[in-house]
């Protein structure tokens, strides 16, 4: 393990580049996807009916940032009290499997648009949702759109959590944490991640993602992608009636 822990440490510039090459790469095969998934001729009234309720979940996504979120620390004390539960991500999902993968990362990316004025990390925090998003519903929604029947749905709505901790455990890992201790110091950083039994300065990085980023995403993930998978078809027979 020692061993493992010296050569991440040794290489860990080269191993940071290629991570983020490999996760671009992915995300542009993914949207090259996705337009064929979703490249469908609509007719006009087709089109603005998809972009008015597109513009409703955007709406739904925002609303559901800024006004309903706790943190989970009140609940798993381990856990830094800066990590919320908060179901802004739900629209971006339930858009993606009831019109395509395009529709529901259109809705990601107005959410990190309407979020930028008023962050808090110049913008770092906001573009780690807006790559996990991405990554999520684009993947969950191509799958579901090649075959939508209820057990695809459900293998869908699972694959949710399974690239959006991969995804948040690489954005933490490359982005977030190394941010946020430039721009409020190492020490006042780690001060906040005490609550996680044994850290120190030498093992941070690696207990955050263990005890912190992992779990949290786990059940963040979890949650959201059972509501998806409960409400996006009544929803689309609402969308299909009106």
């Amino acid at each position: 393990m020692q061993q493992i822990i010296e050569f991440l440490q040794n290489n860990m510039q080269i191993i940071e580049i290629s991570l983020i090459t490999i996760f671009a790469i992915a995300l542009i095969i993914l949207f090259i996807f996705a337009f064929k998934v979703e490249g469908k001729l609509e007719s006009h009234t087709k089109r603005v009916k998809k972009m008015v309720t597109i513009s409703i979940l955007s709406a739904i996504s925002v609303i559901l940032y800024y006004f309903i979120k706790f943190p989970l620390g009140w609940i798993l004390p381990f856990i830094p009290q800066f990590l919320d539960i908060q179901f802004s991500a739900l629209p971006i999902y339930i858009g993606g499997f009831m019109f395509g993968p395009i529709s529901g990362s259109i809705i990601a990316i107005i959410r990190f648009i309407v979020k930028l004025p008023g962050s808090t990390t110049l913008g770092t925090g906001e573009l780690a949702d807006l790559l996990i998003g991405l990554a999520t519903v684009l993947v969950s929604s191509i799958m579901y759109h090649k075959n939508k029947t209820k057990r695809t749905a459900r293998t869908a709505s699972i694959s949710i959590v399974f690239v959006w901790v991969i995804a948040a455990v690489l954005s933490n890992w490359l982005f977030i944490l190394p941010f946020y201790m430039n721009l409020y110091g190492f020490d006042a950083v780690l001060g906040m991640l005490t609550v996680i039994p044994g850290v120190n300065e030498q093992n941070y990085m690696l207990l955050y993602i263990l005890y912190a980023v992992i779990p949290f995403n786990i059940i963040l993930s979890g949650m959201v992608s059972f509501l998806t998978f409960v409400l996006y078809k009544r929803l689309s027979i609402v969308y299909k009636k009106i």
